[in-house]
């Protein structure tokens, strides 16, 4: 993806110099420019889109994590006082929870990296945390 932003960056140095040299860009040259345009503001939003969730919100604190969590059937309440229940959660029914920073720890369950993260600044969990690429199964907001 960068080598396609690297030459649709050069297109539009090279249409800029013709506009400059001649003073006008002909037909093609628009069009040209404008598909060169195409890669490069697809990437620079998908970075604006992808800044939405933080994977490692610096204000990760017990009191913070604690709530209500839902999608769906799915849901994960988390006491303050480290006890929670779970409903459809891979037979996570309930026992207690602690965190080291944004990861989260189930006793007595078998949810690999459990992670707490924000979406566009609300709380939400990923259950099934596996790396900041969009393959984590369902989100479960604060409710």
């Amino acid at each position: 993806m960068l080598l396609v932003v690297a030459v649709s960056g050069v297109i539009l140095i090279v249409q800029m110099i013709l506009l400059v040299m001649r003073k006008k860009l002909s037909v093609g040259g628009w069009v040209t420019a404008c598909l060169a345009l195409l890669p490069i503001a697809l990437v620079a939003g998908s970075a604006i889109l992808g800044a939405e969730t933080e994977y490692n919100p610096a204000d990760a604190t017990p009191g913070r994590i604690a709530g209500h969590y839902a999608n769906g059937d799915s849901s994960l309440t988390l006491r303050a006082d480290g006890t929670y229940t779970a409903t459809n959660l891979k037979g996570l029914t309930g026992g207690t929870w602690s965190n080291f920073d944004w990861n989260l720890t189930f006793s007595g369950s078998t949810l690999e990296q459990p992670r707490w993260i924000t979406r566009r600044g609300m709380p939400a969990i990923l259950p099934y945390y596996s790396g900041p690429d969009g393959s984590d199964g369902p989100l479960l907001k604060k409710q």
